[in-house]
């Protein structure tokens, strides 16, 4: 066993460790040494491929644990002889406790001491104890008040592309208070967030540091090496994470004033170290990390894409692209981790940059061989969060043509519009789309027919992909109305009797509607007679006259006519020659019936109902 160890057989008491040490040490110096010349001896050992042989070597030649004296003015309790401290193993620099080589990786066991240890109190808070053999956790109810570990490891040994299989953090507990305190002491370890000096740090410029925050831990109540994972840690320095060392806060509740005593590196023998257990490939070659194009403008919300590949080296195959760092800035700011050892290769980037805002990215990738690539080129694009406003222009409300013109047009705020929907309700049925994802402005409307009705909406996508939401109501209508429409005055009487004010002749009055713009020309006056118990006639024509006359008398005698059925249409023509379709059918003529002979006798009448109802 070594003091690497964390065997209960030697942690239960405080004053079996000097006993244990004295043995233990005396055959370290021998033991490790030897465990190293086995490395070297190629009978026992493959060996290296021609990229790891640098490297194998600088292990091989390692030094071992050496002794080292004492420190001047340092005091150890009583219990722990200098005898044996002088057999103790020197710490202040790193150890190969193993290595061996294993096809064409090396995996290799080193501890590394800590560079700087030092504790902080608030009840002293202008003073520095770099320089203690001791460091303090906890809350003192005399002098310290709350006392903080700061910690650091220098992790420069290890090779710029170990792949971190394990590390343990070891550090020796001195004291227990108060005595007999059974309870473990939890703790927060956080990552500094700027560098330190161990011989100028206090609790007044070192106490806010302390930054991401790591699990919560537990030091168990044992004098004597005390050991804790510290893999995470290792694994986030060397990915990038600043290696400022940690700031530890134990129990600070004042009433209880549980603090712990630990040894600090100012006694090497006994300082904390942590062992770390990595691998090297002869894969030294770092991937090559490309982040993916972006479109000058996108929305709040868009997908982010990366790769990378990881080259091949001669006499040694690539390893492959294990993971990858993504970060982002917004307008030139500081960069912020986006993605940490992430295995995806795309991601959405949702909504953090306001309007208007430049966002960068940058990608670096790790290959399984443990080497850390550069950042690769920046990509960017600008953030385009509002839609546009895309409008149907005007229409008139009538059309005087069947075929017409509609045009729309629109505005975007950055990155303009890259195309437009077209969506057409004729005589107010469903929408229907009429252009899809086009670039154009205007749409010809054929074949339409008297009477209707066109309603239009258009909306607009920009280059950002953000798309204006459909009006909910036409932004432009029109009828068609294309021809005049004339119509035949209802008669009064509608039965010319024998003692009818007017019986020589039927007067005929008519109107017309037609599009703003246009004037009616001409009428056309057509009329069909059907004689009492006769055969109806055909419709021929009465008349025509010009635009401004809208009445005539009809004279039936001088046509050999009398009494029976008369029924009148009229055509009405415009200034552009549009002339109406005859449809007798549509409701437009009227009729009325000549009984000078007094035929015609009344079978019944019905009531007259009227609508009283104020208005």
């Amino acid at each position: 066993m070594h003091p690497y160890s964390s065997s209960p057989c030697w942690l239960k008491k405080f004053i079996h460790v000097a006993a244990f040490l004295a043995v233990l040490l005396a055959a370290l110096p021998a033991a490790l040494p030897a465990n190293v010349a086995r490395a070297q001896d190629d009978a026992a050992r493959p060996v290296a491929p021609a990229a790891l042989a640098s490297l194998a070597e600088t292990l091989a030649s390692a030094p071992g644990l050496t002794a080292a004296p004492l420190p001047e003015g340092v005091e150890l309790p009583a219990s722990i002889p200098v005898e044996a401290l002088a057999q103790m193993p020197d710490r202040t620099k790193y150890a190969v406790v193993d290595y061996r080589i294993e096809d064409d990786a090396i995996h290799a066991t080193v501890q590394l001491p800590a560079s700087q240890t030092a504790f902080i109190a608030s009840g002293a808070p202008d003073s520095n104890f770099g320089g203690d053999a001791f460091i303090n956790l906890g809350w003192d109810q005399v002098i310290y008040n709350a006392m903080r570990v700061l910690i650091q490891f220098d992790l420069g040994p290890l090779p710029a592309n170990s792949q971190i299989n394990k590390a343990t953090f070891y550090i020796n507990q001195s004291a227990i208070t108060p005595p007999g305190d059974g309870q473990g002491m939890s703790f927060r370890a956080q990552f500094m967030q700027q560098s330190w000096s161990a011989s100028n740090v206090t609790w007044n410029n070192a106490n806010y540091l302390g930054g991401q925050s790591l699990p919560l831990g537990d030091i168990p109540p044992v004098i004597g090496w005390i050991e804790g994972g510290a893999t995470d840690v290792v694994k986030a320095w060397r990915s990038g994470q600043p290696n400022n060392g940690l700031l530890i806060t134990g129990d600070e509740t004042p009433n209880l004033g549980r603090w712990r005593q630990f040894y600090s590196r100012s006694i090497p023998a006994l300082a904390p170290y942590i062992l770390v257990d990595y691998t090297v490939n002869c894969d030294t070659a770092p991937p090559v990390a490309t982040m993916g194009a972006l479109r000058s403008f996108e929305p709040a919300e868009f997908v982010v894409s990366w790769s990378a590949f990881d080259p091949e080296q001669p006499g040694c195959q690539a390893s492959g692209v294990d993971w990858y760092n993504v970060r982002y800035r917004i307008n030139g700011g500081g960069w912020s981790n986006w993605k940490d050892q992430s295995t995806s290769t795309s991601n959405t980037f949702k909504g953090w940059a306001s309007n208007g805002a430049l966002v960068e990215f940058q990608v670096q990738a790790a290959d399984r061989a443990g080497n850390l690539g550069a950042w690769s080129a920046i990509v960017s694009t600008r953030i385009d969060t509002e839609p546009p406003v895309a409008s149907v222009n005007p229409l008139p409300q009538f059309t005087i043509s069947p075929n017409f013109t509609v045009s729309w047009g629109g505005t975007d705020n950055l990155s303009g519009i890259a195309y437009y929907n077209l969506q057409v309700s004729k005589n107010d049925g469903n929408w229907q789309t009429l252009l899809s994802d086009t670039t154009t402005t205007f749409f010809q409307v054929t074949g339409s027919s008297f009477g209707d009705k066109f309603e239009f909406r258009v909306q607009a996508v920009d280059n950002a992909g953000n798309a204006q939401p459909w009006s909910p109501n036409a932004q432009a209508y029109t009828i068609v109305f294309d021809e005049p429409i004339a119509s035949v005055l209802a008669f009064n009487p509608s039965v010319i009797k024998p003692t009818s004010p007017i019986t020589t002749v039927i007067p005929v009055s008519w109107s017309a509607f037609y599009a703003p713009g246009t004037t009616i020309t001409e009428y056309e006056l057509r009329y069909r007679y059907t004689p009492f118990n006769g055969v109806t006639g055909s419709w021929l024509t009465w008349q025509t006259f010009p635009g401004a006359t809208e009445s005539a008398n009809f004279d039936y005698s001088a046509l050999g006519f009398s009494d029976g059925l008369y029924e009148f249409y009229a055509l009405a023509t415009n200034n552009l020659g549009q002339k109406q379709t005859f449809n007798p059918d549509n409701g437009a003529g009227e009729s009325v019936i000549l009984d000078l002979n007094d035929q015609l006798q009344p079978a019944i009448y019905l009531p007259f109902i009227a609508d009283t109802t104020p208005d």
